[in-house]
C-alpha cells in the first residue's frame, strides 16, 4: 500500500522507536494499515544489511521497488535455494513421478481398509496409486516440520478411518516415506523433486541468514519449518502480520504472531477504509476475542450498501472455488466481463477428475475425489452430512457439465478489462477493491439460542471484509453480524 503522502503516525512511530533497540520484536498490523510504509520507515532508521522475506516472489519483488538499497528483499525459497548443493536443486526442473510410477518405485500394493458412512461400513481397496498419493502427502507434511527425520506421524490417514486402522496404516507406509525422502535428497536418483525438499534440506543446515537484521512479513502464515530457521538466527528479526488473517491452517501455519514470545508494537488504524467498514470487521474481531479494535480512516467515506447483479461491484468474494465458478457461469450468462481469482488449475482438474469417474476411471490428484469408483459414489457422498463440502461441485457439475467449466475458465476476463472479479477470500488476502459483495457460502449455523462458527471462519470473514475500500454488501451475512453484534446468543466455536 504506497503510503508516502502520510506522516508517520504515533503507532508507525511506537514501532520505529522498538527497532532502534535492537532486539527482536513483533508488529502486529490489522487489515490496511500501513504495515508496509512501516517497515519502509523502519528499514531507512536502520544500519547495517537488511533482508526482507516474503512468502511469494510477487511481494518480493514489489517490496524491492520501495525498500532502500540496503535491504534485500527475497522469498524464504529463493535464499534456500542459494545454499543448497546444485545437484539437488537441479532436480527440481526434472519430471516428477506420476502416482503409478511412484507405488512401483516404492514396491506398493494394494490394501483393502474399511470406510465408514453415516453408521454403514463399506470395503474399500487403497490402490498402490493412492497409497503413493498418501506418501507424497506425507513428504509434504513433513518438510513443513521442524523435525529432522521423517516419522509415521507425517503420514496423513484418509479422514475416514479409524484410529487404530489410521496407525496401522502409517506404520505399514512409513519405510516407502523414508526411502522417498532418501530418494529425494539423493543427486544421484533422477526423479523431480518440488521447492519444499531443498527449503528443508537448507533448514536442517542449520543455516546462518547473511544479515544484520531482518524483516519477516505475513509472519502468520509460517510453518514450524520457517519459524525454526528464524528464530535459530542470533539476529534482530522483527516478526510482522495479523493474529486474525491466518487462515492457513490447513497448510500447516501455526500462527506464530500469537506463540512467539517477544514485544510487541501495534497498527491498529487502517488506511484502508472508513469507519463503517471498520465497525463491521470489529464484530468478527470481537467474536475472536480481541480486545483492541480495528480504528477507520476519517479521510476515508465507507459505507454499507447492496450491490445489484447487474454490475455496480468490483468484487465478489466467496469461501469456495465452486462458488466462485458458480458466481463466474452466472456472470458470463448475463454478458459480463468477468476475472477469476481462484485456484483455476484446481477447478480444471476437478473437473478432469470428475470426468473421468464418470468414464469409471480413477481420479488422481483431487484427493477429495481420489477414494471414489465412480461418479455415482460422489453424487451419493454429498447428500451426507459428511460429505456436504462437495454439493456445490456436484450441482454445478450436473447444471453445466465438465465441458463449460473448462471452457469458462478458458475464456476469463483479465482483471483490467473485467466489470468484476469473483474471487475466493483465501486468494483475495492482501488485495484491496473499491466495492465488494461477500458472497453467501460462508459456514456458521445461527438458532435461537447460539451461534455456531469456527474460529477459522471468523478469520475468514474478517480477511473478506476487509478487502473492501469505499462499499461492502454484506447482505448475505447480515444474520451472522446481527447475531454477533446483539450478543444476546452464546457463542460456539465449531
Amino acid at each position: 500500500m504506497n503510503q508516502t503522502k502520510h506522516t508517520p503516525t504515533d503507532e508507525q512511530l511506537a514501532a520505529l522507536q522498538m527497532a532502534t533497540t535492537g532486539q527482536s520484536f513483533k508488529i502486529v498490523a490489522y487489515a490496511g494499515a500501513g504495515k508496509t510504509s512501516t517497515l519502509k520507515l523502519i528499514s531507512e532508521n536502520m544500519r547495517g544489511r537488511g533482508l526482507y522475506l516474503a512468502f511469494n516472489k510477487a511481494i518480493a519483488l514489489e517490496a524491492q521497488g520501495k525498500f532502500p538499497p540496503n535491504v534485500r528483499c527475497q522469498t524464504f525459497h529463493s535464499l534456500a535455494f542459494r545454499h543448497v548443493n546444485r545437484d539437488v536443486t537441479a532436480k527440481v526442473s526434472l519430471p516428477r513421478l506420476t502416482p503409478t510410477k511412484l507405488a512401483n518405485e516404492l514396491g506398493l500394493s494394494a490394501i483393502e481398509v474399511e470406510r465408514k458412512i453415516d453408521g454403514i461400513k463399506k470395503s474399500v481397496v487403497l490402490t498402490p496409486a493412492k497409497l503413493a498419493n498418501i506418501i507424497s502427502e506425507g513428504l509434504s507434511n513433513f518438510c513443513k516440520t521442524s523435525s529432522a527425520y521423517p516419522a509415521p506421524r507425517h503420514i496423513t490417514p484418509p479422514s475416514w478411518l479409524g484410529e487404530s486402522d489410521g496407525e496401522r496404516l502409517q506404520e505399514m507406509l512409513y519405510p516407502a516415506l523414508e526411502q522417498r525422502w532418501l530418494q529425494s535428497i539423493d543427486p544421484r536418483h533422477q526423479s523431480g523433486i518440488g521447492h519444499d525438499i531443498y527449503l528443508k534440506l537448507w533448514t536442517l543446515s542449520n543455516p546462518v541468514i547473511p544479515a544484520d537484521f531482518i524483516l519477516f512479513d505475513e509472519a502468520q502464515d509460517a510453518d514450524p519449518l520457517m519459524m525454526g530457521a528464524l528464530i535459530r538466527q542470533d539476529k534482530q528479526t522483527i516478526y510482522v502480520g495479523d493474529a486474525h488473517q491466518q487462515i492457513y491452517e490447513w497448510r500447516g501455519a501455526l500462527n506464530a504472531m500469537k506463540r512467539l514470545p517477544y514485544p510487541q508494537t501495534l497498527l491498529t488504524q487502517s488506511f484502508r477504509f472508513g469507519e463503517e467498514i471498520a465497525k463491521v470487521a470489529n464484530v468478527f474481531l470481537t467474536a475472536l476475542q480481541e480486545q483492541i479494535p480495528l480504528k477507520g480512516n476519517p479521510a476515508t467515506p465507507s459505507r454499507l450498501a447492496k450491490l445489484l447483479a447487474n454490475g455496480d461491484k468490483d468484487a465478489i468474494l466467496c469461501r469456495t472455488n465452486a462458488t466462485a465458478m458458480s458466481h463466474l457461469l452466472s456472470g458470463l450468462k448475463r454478458g459480463h466481463k468477468v476475472a477469476l481469482q481462484a485456484d483455476s488449475d484446481r477447478i480444471l482438474r476437478f473437473c478432469h477428475a470428475a470426468e473421468s469417474l464418470k468414464t469409471g476411471k480413477s481420479a488422481y490428484g483431487v484427493p477429495e475425489l481420489a477414494f471414489f469408483k465412480h461418479w455415482g459414489e460422489v453424487q451419493e457422498f454429498s447428500e451426507t452430512g459428511e460429505g456436504s463440502d462437495l454439493k456445490t461441485w456436484v450441482k454445478l457439475i450436473e447444471e453445466h457439465g465438465t465441458q463449460t467449466i473448462s471452457h469458462a475458465i478458458k475464456s476469463l476476463s483479465t482483471q483490467s478489462h473485467a466489470d468484476y472479479v469473483v474471487s475466493t477470500a483465501h486468494k483475495a488476502k492482501g488485495l484491496e477493491w473499491g466495492r465488494v459483495q461477500i458472497s453467501d457460502d460462508f459456514l456458521y449455523d445461527i438458532n435461537r439460542q447460539s451461534v455456531k462458527i469456527s474460529p477459522e471462519e471468523l478469520r475468514l470473514l474478517y480477511v473478506a471484509c476487509t478487502r473492501a475500500k469505499t462499499i461492502l454488501d454484506v447482505h448475505h451475512i447480515v444474520d451472522l453480524l446481527s447475531a454477533l453484534k446483539l450478543g444476546d446468543k452464546k457463542l460456539i466455536y465449531k
